[in-house]
C-alpha cells in the first residue's frame, strides 16, 4: 500500500501541503481575460465604437445615429403632417397612410411613430406607446390610416426643446404577422420648419 504522503508528492511535487517551486501556472483559457488583465483589442473597438452598424432587423431610430431605413417591405408609409409647427410646441401631430402590396395579418401599434432628423442624423426619438397592440388585418392594396405624433424634444441628454430651424420628419410602423418576422416600414423625409 502507497502511503498518502507519496501520492501527494507524486502529484504536487512536496509533502505537508507545500507545493514545489516547480510548480507551473495554469494554462490560460481560450477567449478569458486573467483578473486585472487589459480587455482584448477586439473588445476595446467594440466599446468605443462611435457609430456601430445595427442588426438588420434593429431599425429603431437612436440617437445621434444617420438614419437608417428599414429593408423594403409590403408596407408603404405617406405621411400628412404640418410644414411648420409653432415655437414651444411640445409635439407635432398628423396622420400616416400605410398602404399594404401583399396581404398582412398581425399586431402592430395603434399610431405610427415619428421622429425628426437634422443634418442627416437623429434628433427625436420616437414617443413610448404605453398602449396595447391593434390587430391590422390588410389585403393587398389595401390602406389603413393611422394617427402619428412625435415629441419636439431632444433626445440629447438634458432633453431641451429642439431650437429653430428646419427638419426632417419620418414615420415608422412595425407590425408582427401571426406567421413571420415582424415588418417594419418607413416613410419621410418630409420637411417641417420648426419656428
Amino acid at each position: 500500500m502507497v502511503p498518502l504522503c507519496a501520492l501527494v508528492v507524486a502529484t504536487i511535487g512536496g509533502c505537508g501541503g507545500t507545493p514545489a517551486s516547480t510548480a507551473q501556472p495554469a494554462a490560460p483559457v481560450p477567449g478569458v481575460s486573467p483578473p486585472g488583465a487589459a480587455p482584448p483589442e477586439a473588445a476595446r473597438k467594440e466599446q468605443t465604437a462611435v457609430d456601430p452598424v445595427p442588426e438588420p432587423n434593429n431599425t429603431a431610430p437612436r440617437c445621434g445615429q444617420p438614419v437608417r431605413a428599414p429593408a423594403a417591405g409590403p408596407l408603404t408609409l405617406t405621411g400628412r403632417f404640418p410644414a411648420t409647427v409653432a415655437p414651444g410646441a411640445p409635439t407635432v401631430a398628423g396622420t400616416v397612410e400605410v398602404t399594404s402590396h401583399a396581404a398582412v395579418h398581425g399586431v402592430g401599434a395603434p399610431r405610427a411613430e415619428v421622429f425628426l432628423v437634422v443634418n442627416g442624423r437623429v434628433a427625436t426619438e420616437p414617443m413610448p406607446q404605453d398602449a396595447v397592440g391593434v390587430r391590422w388585418d390588410l389585403a393587398a392594396g389595401q390602406s389603413k390610416k393611422v394617427p402619428a405624433e412625435g415629441m419636439l424634444t431632444s433626445c440629447e441628454p438634458g432633453g431641451d426643446r429642439l431650437t429653430p430651424g428646419t427638419y426632417e420628419l419620418y414615420a415608422r410602423v412595425a407590425v408582427t404577422p401571426d406567421d413571420g418576422a415582424p415588418v417594419t416600414a418607413q416613410g419621410g423625409p418630409w420637411p417641417l420648419e420648426l419656428g
